[in-house]
Formats: structure tokens, sequence, C-alpha cells
């Protein structure tokens, strides 16, 4: 599946939404903006899959959401800002239907998670449940401007093993990486 330079906007529920099983996935210079709920839902088991070069802002809910068995994928070149909730959200699983092995390289993941409450308030990333061997490498992470609402640039549970942030711009957050149980 290839989807390429399309508008996701205003929708009732999700924007961009690749579908169960879809292997080797390419979203390509499309704009996720202003939708109910996440701006891209990465659903059940997409593996292999390239997300490139793509827009995802304003969204009610995450700027991605990623979790049941979504591994190997590679994120690139995203500018992810202005969501309601956290900018790349890895939902709660067990370990065997973790998102294992993604990688996020070079994306802008600025100024999300202002309506979160609590803890997950004002937080670019957030790692719910047992996700493995993620990479964070070369992107630039928190708020463009200082926020008294501004969380961790990074906030994973315990349980995530093998955890890389490597060469990131963190900007305006109230610690990097934050871990917690």
């Amino acid at each position: 599946m290839t989807v390429e330079e399309c508008l996701s906007e205003h929708n009732a529920g999700l924007g961009l939404h690749p579908g169960s099983g879809s292997q080797q996935p390419v979203l390509r210079a499309n704009r996720s903006l202003g939708n109910d709920r996440d701006g891209l839902y990465v659903c059940w088991r997409v593996k292999n899959g390239l997300f490139e070069n793509n827009e995802i802002r304003g969204n009610r809910g995450a700027g991605i959401s990623i979790g049941h068995k979504d591994t190997d994928n590679e994120f690139r070149h995203n500018t992810i800002t202005g969501n309601g909730k956290a900018g790349v959200l890895f939902r709660p699983e067990s370990e065997a239907m973790g998102a294992h092995r993604n990688t996020f390289e070079q994306n802008i993941i600025l100024d999300n998670g202002m309506a979160e409450s609590g803890d997950l308030a004002g937080t670019g990333i957030v790692i719910l449940g047992p996700h493995h061997d993620l990479v964070f490498r070369d992107n630039t992470i928190g708020h463009a401007q200082p926020s008294p609402g501004a969380g961790p640039a990074i906030r994973s549970s315990q349980e995530a093993t093998g955890l890389k942030a490597d060469e990131n711009r963190f900007l305006h957050v109230k610690t990097p990486i934050q871990r917690v149980e």
C-alpha cells in the first residue's frame, strides 16, 4: 500500500490509518490536520513500513499512535506538532503484542500533549508497556517556546528495554528522558 501527497483534514475520527496487517506500507508527503482523534493510527500488525515527510498537526488525539505487533517500521523526516495528546504514543500492550524495533529519525516533534493532564501533559513521546529496541535518532523533541506545562521529551515505562535516544535535540522540556514504573 502506498499513500502519497494526500490531505486528511477535519475528520470525525482518525486521520491516516494503515489497516491491520499492512505489510511494507509507504505513507509519504501526506498531511493529517485537525482530525478529532489520532493523526496517524498505525493499526495492528503493521510491519516494515516507511512513513516519511508527513505533516501531522493539530489533531485532538496523538500525532502518531502505534502498538499491537507494529514492528520494524521507519519514521523519518516527519513534522508532528500541536497534537492534543503525545506526539508519538506507544499504546499499552503485553510484551508479545509490543511494537518492537521501530526507528524514528530526523523528525520534528514539538508542542504536543498540551490537552493531556497529569503525568502525560506536555510530553512529546509516551511509551506505555514493554516495547523493545526502539530508536530515536537526530530528532527535535519538546516545545518551540518555554511552557509551564512542558513535560519530559520521552516518557518510557521501565518495561521498555533497549531504548536508544541518540543525537536528539531536546527543547524546553522538563527532562529529556523519564523512566516510570
